[in-house]
């Protein structure tokens, strides 16, 4: 079985303006209809209403066993932490494992990010997928961190940096480390602009998509997408 997956989802467009439940409600909704099965929300760590965000996720997708489910798509919890070098990673987990780690961070802010080596020391024994986000993006490379990059479980092919794909996939080859796709999607319109299809079963666990990135086994696509997108817009034109 494969699963479309959407693995870089923000919740807010604009930092400074107040969260609103409305705003997670449209993105799981447009994730149905759209054919999405696994949905990462992945807000950025620093924005001050970020737990409020995420307390409202728990809220509305909690089956009461600690998975979150939104009417058939699976929900994963994660977030994007700004590192000290310049550049930003991403982590997928469990609402649990993100609030394990920010008792080991402390409040982060733009002003006080960790680097790479002490991020990665904290979430080593964490149950997080790791990616590199827009690991190419001028004034966020990530190449200058080097071979440590290695500790990573993948590197993102970015829906807003298409043009720099090859470039990601060839240092990735370089460096033996998977790709993974995500839409960084700051409106609800841009999600599934890039997805995965990840050779699991319903149900799977965050080890299972770590181990079915490690072995290679996950693909991302973007044909179709725009398709996919004007689909579910014509289908709520009609309803």
């Amino acid at each position: 079985m494969l699963l479309r997956a959407e693995l870089h989802t923000h919740v807010k467009i604009f930092i400074n303006r107040k969260f609103s439940p409305e705003q997670l409600k449209k993105r799981l909704n447009w994730a149905k209809r759209i054919g999405l099965n696994v949905l990462a929300i992945t807000e950025h760590l620093d924005l001050p209403d970020f737990w409020e965000i995420y307390d409202c996720l728990e809220e509305l997708c909690s089956n009461g066993s600690g998975a979150l489910q939104w009417e058939g798509t699976t929900v994963l919890a994660g977030t994007e932490v700004s590192i000290e070098e310049g550049g930003h990673i991403l982590l997928i987990g469990s609402l649990e494992t993100l609030k394990i780690l920010e008792g080991r961070l402390g409040r982060v802010t733009l002003e006080n990010a960790p680097d790479f080596k002490f991020l990665m020391d904290n979430t080593e024994d964490l149950n997080f997928v790791r990616i590199g986000a827009h690991p190419c993006r001028y004034g966020y490379e990530l190449w200058k961190i080097g071979s440590q990059l290695k500790r990573l479980d993948a590197l993102e092919i970015n829906a807003n940096e298409l043009i720099m794909a090859k470039l990601v996939q060839r240092q990735a080859f370089d460096m033996k480390i998977p790709v993974l796709a995500g839409s960084d999607a700051h409106h609800w319109l841009q999600m599934g602009r890039v997805y995965n299809l990840l050779p699991l079963k319903r149900g799977f666990t965050i080890a299972d998509l770590k181990q079915v990135v490690a072995r290679y086994k996950v693909t991302w696509c973007r044909q179709g997408a725009i398709s996919i997108m004007l689909g579910g817009l014509l289908k709520g034109a009609v309803k």
